[in-house]
């Protein structure tokens, strides 16, 4: 049997992969944030029931730090007869360990997700063999409402596919209809609003996101990257940086780019030291430096980030 170690960010080519390996086989899974490595080995050295090998997973493999590998180390170089152990994560050190035994003892992939152009080609193929047209700006309206999730994305023109049916042809209208928008969204949506000082949209998006389940101390962390990606954004684009240079220093897909590019347009260097100011005082009253309700300072903040309402 053997060690397989998953890399990258597409969830959904390592999701297929693992089934094809587990080929129906009762599998035991692991979550590196709370499973300890000798509860995995001890998986891997255990038995199975059925005879017919036994198959263990472990998931977000970048949870563990190095001493916590090393304990898989040891076992990839003498691994069970019996069990098929597959680790999958998102990347490791070129120099680690860990990827170095199982390019020598076990077997290694990396499934990177595509983005921009690719992943649109992706969806429109995706849609084909569903039966499914699927223009490309639609596709790409998808993408977006996904965050480019390819997880999602998959399971979005599925449902496009059964609801459009005879007609074959989505249109942004379905999209409108059945997709709704992603977290990542509805945070473009937020800060654009804040950006252009429309505090009635500002605060209906606020409550979008708090209706969703999303908590104010979350709200906070992912408003303030936002602003922050705005600010790194702002800097390389003025120093004539194009997108697509921007998007691997900043780590981002394409499209997220396009979005920091046009919302950089709309907040000058001023604009965006005042609300890094304001949401660094907003995470200290989440922290504990308020006795105001989390929720009302959040309120609080985004009626001082949008400024005076131009709706």
């Amino acid at each position: 049997m053997t060690v397989y170690l998953f890399l990258g960010d597409d969830e959904e080519k390592k999701a297929i992969q693992i089934e094809k390996l587990r080929d129906g086989r009762q599998a035991e899974t692991f979550d590196a944030s709370e499973a300890t490595p000798e509860a995995v080995v001890s998986a891997c050295n255990s038995s199975s029931l059925f005879g017919d090998g036994t198959f263990v997973l472990l998931r977000n493999l970048d949870a563990w730090n190095a001493a916590q590998k090393a304990k898989v180390v040891a076992y990839i170089g003498n691994p069970s007869e019996d069990a098929d152990l597959v680790l999958a994560g998102t990347k490791l050190g070129a120099r680690e360990k860990l990827l170095a035994a199982a390019e020598k003892s076990g077997k290694f992939h990396k499934f990177e997700q595509p983005t921009g152009k690719a992943l649109v080609k992706w969806a429109t193929g995706r849609a084909r063999k569903l039966g499914l047209e699927l223009p490309e700006d639609v596709a790409e309206d998808l993408i977006e409402r996904c965050s480019g999730d390819k997880i999602r994305l998959a399971r979005e023109i599925e449902k496009l596919s059964l609801y459009v049916g005879g007609e074959e042809r989505a249109t942004k209208a379905d999209v409108d209809l059945l997709c709704p928008p992603g977290t990542q969204s509805n945070i473009f949506a937020f800060v654009d609003s804040l950006a252009e000082g429309r505090r009635g949209k500002a605060v209906e998006m606020l409550e979008k996101l708090s209706s969703n389940g999303e908590a104010p101390m979350k709200i906070m962390v992912m408003v303030r990257r936002q602003f922050r990606l705005i600010s790194r954004a702002s800097a390389l684009f003025e120093r004539g940086v194009p997108r697509s240079e921007v998007a691997k220093d900043l780590k981002v897909a394409p499209f997220v780019v396009k979005k920091l590019e046009e919302q950089s347009r709309k907040l000058g260097e001023r604009d965006l030291e005042r609300a890094l100011s304001l949401i660094l005082e907003l995470e200290r009253g989440l922290k504990g430096g308020s006795d105001l309700p989390e929720l009302l300072q959040v309120e609080l903040a985004v009626v001082a980030l949008s400024g005076r309402d131009r709706r």
